[in-house]
């Protein structure tokens, strides 16, 4: 039974030299984090100090708020693919935002979304793509159903034919298996959505949603308040909880031993991304 009674106290770990963090990914004593309003990926240590940082796309974006955010790539989703590299996703949400990268050490290579993304632009009254992990044989993608029809989901594509695609420097909906809806409760009065993904060492699914008070996947609203999920094998949420305090969450990554690692966006680019942990109770 689903519960948004109980809570997890979520324990801060660092603060992070960005804004805006939307995803992360760990690997053995590292993790990389982007943020939405970026043109950068940074790598960190598991104490939260910065190690390195990687240009993904040229150029500067505009210091205005208004215009940064008409601008920006809107990089939402970081994955590990099989064979190492780092694929960062942008969100779909415009026209301007249909772009990933695919990193293998310094070299990083444009990947062209459109492909996909008309085909689940079609599908999807507000196509917003948050999170995204290789689970088994296939690639996931979180859409976060913050904008018109509330539509959260998943989408299923093929491992296999996705790296094929990437071979090309695109993606398409040739891997395109099933969406799965994915219907999330209110919070104190407000919607959830979907905001991230993480596999858990385990192989259990998890995933964060947020309250945000906007019925638009560009224009940003009041957060009220985030909550962790868990999946079972038939995509159906087994459970529901709290997080606490009340921070807009966006981005999970588990350590090899299980701690879960959390970033949060205050959605101001004054203030810096808050890094949390999370050690959950045995699956």
């Amino acid at each position: 039974m689903l519960s948004l009674t109980d809570s997890l106290p979520l324990h801060p770990l660092a603060t992070l030299r960005l804004s805006a963090a939307s995803a992360l990914v760990c690997r053995g004593e590292q993790f990389w984090v982007l943020a939405d309003d970026a043109l950068t990926l940074q790598r960190y240590d598991l104490a939260g100090a910065r190690q390195a940082e990687l240009q993904l796309l040229p150029g500067e974006l505009p210091t205005d708020p208004q215009q940064r955010k008409a601008h920006k790539p809107d990089f939402e989703a970081l994955l590990h693919l099989p064979n190492g590299r780092l694929l960062a996703l942008g969100s779909g949400s415009t026209a301007a935002r249909c772009r990933a990268c695919l990193v293998s050490g310094e070299q990083v290579q444009v990947i062209n979304l459109q492909p996909l993304y008309q085909v689940l632009g079609a599908h999807f009254q507000a196509l917003n793509i948050e999170g995204a992990l290789v689970y088994q044989d296939q690639l996931l993608l979180a859409q976060r159903g913050n904008g018109r029809g509330r539509e959260n989901a998943l989408v299923c594509l093929e491992l296999t034919a996705v790296l094929a695609d990437l071979a090309c420097g695109q993606l398409t909906a040739a891997g395109l298996q099933q969406i799965v809806p994915l219907v999330l409760p209110e919070l104190d009065g407000v919607a959830l959505s979907l905001t991230d993904l993480a596999l858990s060492p385990g192989g259990v699914l998890y995933f964060s949603a947020t309250a945000e008070d906007t019925d638009s996947s560009y224009h940003d609203g009041a957060c009220l308040g985030s909550v962790l999920g868990r999946l079972d094998q038939k995509w159906a949420i087994n459970q529901l909880l709290r997080l606490q305090p009340v921070v807009k969450i966006e981005g999970l990554a588990f350590q090899a031993e299980g701690r879960l690692l959390l970033v949060a966006d205050a959605d101001d680019p004054s203030v810096a991304a808050p890094l949390f942990s999370l050690d959950l109770p045995a699956e």
